[in-house]
């Protein structure tokens, strides 16, 4: 039978999923576990206008797309209701990881990357890659702990559970984020992502911002994990491993933790508030990010009260040139698309749409596209 907690999970995503209420999970202690309804990210007047049905209808060329998995329910959903309106299957998606999307861009085996991390510098592409920033979510630091529904970790606990220091669930580390809970003394056991990932790059990057002192791993799309540790690919592949193994923690973006009925904890942020990972804390981190001219952003330990500290960017990768008119022509109305009509998809999955400000900037970006 599920936890109690694990139920009120399940039933949240549920309204989530009629548009009631726009929270994935139970909240925090200091902000609230309750998330807005509404979204500024809908194809209505206050932003850009959606491609019309009879532009999409008259698309010819195909386009592959693939790369993260941490992307994958968004893009599953939304291109299926593309191809809809366009009466074949235009366009496909296949998660790999962000590393092998962008190698795949990169070698002109896909047409598109999905990719919640950057591109290194010693990557090339064909032609300048243009950022499009599709939706934001929270990664997960989910876990496997009989009796244990409600779990607090600050970032230095997170980076020393991760970093291999801290190894039981009785740690005082872990007793000192969570003075009122009874913790088992159970082996932990780290579970992390054995492919090139976005989802880790995110998960490191903030580590090595929040916890400098701590953190020793680097960041990367790859890092060197301590030996005890385990590997899974893809999210879907941890947060599967997670819930065989008892005592066990990994990162996992929302969708598949919610999907594999994983507990989550809040996470302590910049601003010393415990928030759990929740559309309207996703929101807030978009809401304080910078954002670059080339449409990059960071959310990654944004501050604000309110903000939950691991919310990821993606991104739609696409180069500016392309090798025909055709496949130019298809590639102009499926970002917008993703950037308008696509939106309302987000909250129904566990990811949280982009402000307008930022959409119209993107949505802007796309007539770069030529070939």
């Amino acid at each position: 039978m599920l936890h109690e907690s694990r139920i009120v999970r399940l039933l949240a995503v549920i309204v989530v999923a009629v548009g009631l209420v726009a929270t994935a999970c139970g909240g925090s202690e200091e902000s609230g576990s309750s998330a807005d309804d509404g979204s500024s990210t809908t194809s209505g007047a206050a932003g850009p206008a959606a491609p019309s049905n009879a532009d999409i209808e008259a698309l010819t060329a195909k386009v592959a797309g693939g790369g993260a998995s941490f992307l994958d329910a968004f893009y599953q959903a939304v291109d299926a209701d593309f191809n809809g309106v366009a009466g074949s299957e235009l366009v496909t998606y296949a998660k790999s990881g962000s590393s092998d999307g962008r190698k795949q861009l990169s070698s002109g085996t896909l047409d598109v990357a999905g990719s919640d991390s950057l591109p290194k510098p010693e990557e090339t592409f064909p032609s300048q890659v243009l950022f499009f920033p599709t939706v934001a979510a929270p990664i997960t630091v989910s876990y496997n702990l009989a009796g244990v529904d409600d779990l607090r970790l600050s970032a230095d606990t997170v980076a020393g559970i991760f970093g291999g220091r801290i190894t039981s669930w009785a740690d005082p580390a872990i007793e000192a984020d969570n003075p009122d809970a009874t913790l088992p003394a159970t082996k932990i056991t780290v579970v992390h992502r054995s492919d090139g990932s976005g989802t880790t790059n995110n998960f490191t990057k903030y580590l090595t911002a929040a916890a400098p002192d701590t953190w020793t791993l680097g960041s990367g799309d790859t890092v060197n994990w301590p030996a005890a540790t385990q590997g899974a690919e893809k999210n879907s592949g941890v947060a599967a491993l997670i819930g065989q193994t008892d005592g066990s923690v990994g990162y996992v973006d929302l969708a598949d933790a919610i999907k594999a009925e994983l507990t989550f904890a809040s996470i302590k942020n910049a601003a010393g508030s415990f928030v759990a990972p929740s559309a309207a804390a996703t929101e807030a981190a978009v809401a304080n990010a910078d954002v670059a001219e080339d449409l990059t952003y960071n959310p990654l330990n944004a501050p604000g009260a309110d903000s939950y500290p691991i919310t990821a960017p993606t991104y739609l990768l696409v180069t500016r040139t392309q090798p025909d008119a055709a496949r130019a022509a298809t590639l102009k109305p499926y970002p917008r698309y993703l950037l308008t009509t696509g939106q309302a998809q987000a909250r129904k999955l566990g990811f949280v749409g982009l402000p307008d400000d930022l959409r119209q900037k993107a949505y802007d970006q796309v007539e770069e596209i030529g070939g």
